[in-house]
């Protein structure tokens, strides 16, 4: 934790703490972890120790045993932290009290991280009982994920709550997506808001759709004119429960079109002050259907299975948390992951919060230009594809390469690579959306995609 030496250096030795450090050391012992605990001091309310590990000790071993150690000795804190190639263990007898979300946010730390952030997104308490927070603008996208009960939700309404609090509607703007449950309900009145809550698949996909369009307009507005993109709002999309997003979607057009509008806006987003947020319980590869390599900031709250955390984090570890709210968090401003209390708030707190929020920024409102849907759900097309076609800013390109495609025999992913100098991801998706058009054929083996049309005059006038 970054920190934790200058913590290390003001802290005070203690006997209550050299005791700790001996049962610790001799625990860890019945498990073949050989540790030695070197430079105990001790803070306020817990005690930290330097650690060196001896003989065929590794970190993963000291790392995997910490759970097992944690419920013999019944400590309510015991956890491992690097820093600067250095180990050290942070741990408490004492039960600690942790404050909420709305009293964290009058606190003076909070009032710093906003005046240096852009975004500042409260994530909870760091091992030494400071504040962690992060610049949702750095990272630019978050990826938080967890097992149901585990904090996940009101992870994701903490970071909605302090971005909101301390940042202006008139520089902040919210999508807030709620497919699966109701969990961003509570924030239906919030003046950051730039179209109602989106409760369903129908305006779910007008909304994203509208974002990308946004965003197009944004780059090319950098170009024209740098003086008005630099006083747009910055657009923050939160989808809450991914997966369920795609969930009964049977049309494949549909699917193809949603995955490639989220995947347009992790790519190109930041660069059009547009952020994206993403919750998903227990998500796994298949069903958050999109590339998460553009997520850099990610939040892992107790999972039930690795292959969940190494989905969220790129590594295990969340399985090994034990209590809910506890959390492991990897962004850029923190070397290696930590783990964090997450903020809490109650159901009432987090309501009378909004209206706190709504009264601080009381006539200042979100820029309705973004986005603004005012139809019914029957009133909204379901044919999703003619909104793709009238608005979607890779129809030319891919126009393109079906004019390039037309009158070849076969075409490969390989192929479009070299003759377009693009990305083997970016080509491999192309395929993708010609597949879908019924412009090449299904895959067979690694061999090259047949291309069913073979002139223009064979091409669906629909198409």
């Amino acid at each position: 934790m970054e920190h934790i030496y200058d913590q290390l250096q003001q802290a005070q030795r203690d006997a209550d703490a050299e005791d700790l450090a001996d049962d610790l050391t001799k625990q860890f012992g019945k498990y073949n972890v050989r540790i030695g605990l070197s430079n105990i001091h001790a803070l306020s309310d817990r005690a930290i120790m330097e650690v060196k590990l001896k003989g065929n000790t590794r970190e993963a071993h000291l790392r995997a045993n910490m759970t097992d150690v944690k419920k013999k000795l019944k400590l309510p804190i015991l956890c491992v932290q690097s820093y600067q190639y250095r180990l050290f263990i942070i741990a408490s007898r004492k039960e600690i009290v942790y404050d909420h979300l709305p009293k964290l946010l009058c606190m003076g730390a909070y009032k710093k991280a906003n005046q240096r952030m852009l975004l500042p997104c409260l994530v909870g308490h760091n091992v030494i009982g400071g504040l962690a927070f992060m610049d949702l603008s750095e990272q630019p996208h978050l990826l938080l994920g967890g097992s149901s009960n585990s904090g996940k939700s009101v992870g994701l309404q903490a970071a909605i709550s302090s971005i909101s609090y301390g940042v202006s509607p008139e520089a902040v703007n919210f999508v807030l997506v709620d497919l699966g449950a109701n969990d961003l309900m509570p924030f239906e009145d919030l003046p950051h808001l730039a179209c109602p809550v989106v409760r369903s698949q129908d305006v779910a996909f007008q909304a994203l759709n509208a974002l990308v369009v946004e965003m197009e307009r944004r780059k090319d507005l950098e170009l024209t004119n740098k003086q008005e993109f630099d006083a747009l709002p910055r657009l923050v999309l939160v989808i809450d429960e991914f997966p369920a997003l795609f969930h009964c979607v049977e049309n494949k057009r549909t699917s193809n079109s949603l995955r490639d509008m989220i995947s347009s806006l992790l790519r190109r987003g930041r660069h059009g002050k547009i952020h994206v947020m993403l919750a998903a319980q227990n998500p796994t590869y298949q069903n958050m259907k999109v590339d998460l390599g553009n997520i850099t900031a990610r939040i892992a709250f107790q999972c039930a299975k690795k292959n969940f955390s190494e989905v969220i984090l790129g590594e295990g570890g969340a399985e090994r948390l034990s209590e809910s709210g506890d959390l492991l968090l990897k962004a850029t401003n923190f070397s290696g992951l930590q783990q964090i209390r997450g903020a809490y708030a109650t159901p009432e707190e987090l309501k009378q919060l909004v209206q706190t929020i709504t009264a601080k920024w009381r006539g200042k409102r979100a820029d309705r230009l973004v986005l603004d849907i005012h139809n019914s759900e029957e009133e909204l097309s379901s044919d999703y594809s003619k909104i793709v076609v009238q608005t979607s800013p890779d129809n030319r390109f891919l126009a393109t390469v079906m004019l390039w495609a037309i009158g070849r025999k076969v075409i490969s992913v390989n192929l479009i690579q070299r003759n377009f100098k693009i990305g083997w991801n970016k080509a491999a998706e192309l395929v993708n959306q010609l597949e879908s058009m019924g412009l090449v054929g299904q895959p067979i083996g690694k061999l090259p995609r047949c291309v069913t049309p073979f002139s223009f005059e064979d091409i669906p006038a629909d198409m």
